[in-house]
């Protein structure tokens, strides 16, 4: 998905084939039902790149040809809670919302993701549902 602002072209940092991660590293999020996060599994995949670019210090400036900035707290903080905004933009349900929501929290208060995310009553492994969106290329 292609956003266009004041005559340049914004491009997604982590999902989808034209993102940043895609161009620069190889690895992005793969949409799992409709574009966009609306599910809980496309949140974790982008809370782990969004941490990963924590913990190394940098990310990927979508306004500028995707080229490195300085993941500073702020831009930390901001882009995980947009994670949210774009959840309830996207159409995800209430339920899944609010295990997004939670996700978010967690992330903001510890830096890091859970072990686990238990969702409809059952408990998925943070990190198979990130082997599961994640595709290299």
């Amino acid at each position: 998905m292609r956003y266009y602002c004041w005559g340049y072209r914004v491009v997604n940092v982590y999902m989808g084939v034209n993102s940043c991660y895609a161009r620069r590293e190889g690895v992005f999020v793969a949409r799992v039902k409709h574009p966009g996060i609306d599910t809980v599994a496309e949140a974790v995949g982008i809370l782990y790149l969004i941490v990963r670019d924590r913990r190394r210090g940098w990310t990927y400036d979508q306004d500028n040809h995707c080229r490195k900035v300085r993941m500073t707290n702020r831009l930390f903080v901001e882009r995980a809670n947009y994670v949210r905004v774009l959840a309830r933009r996207h159409g995800a349900g209430p339920h899944t919302l609010a295990v997004i929501d939670r996700l978010v929290e967690y992330v903001l208060s510890t830096g890091k993701l859970p072990r686990t995310v238990t969702y409809r009553r059952k408990r998925y492994s943070v990190d198979a549902l990130v082997e599961a969106v994640l595709v290299r290329t």
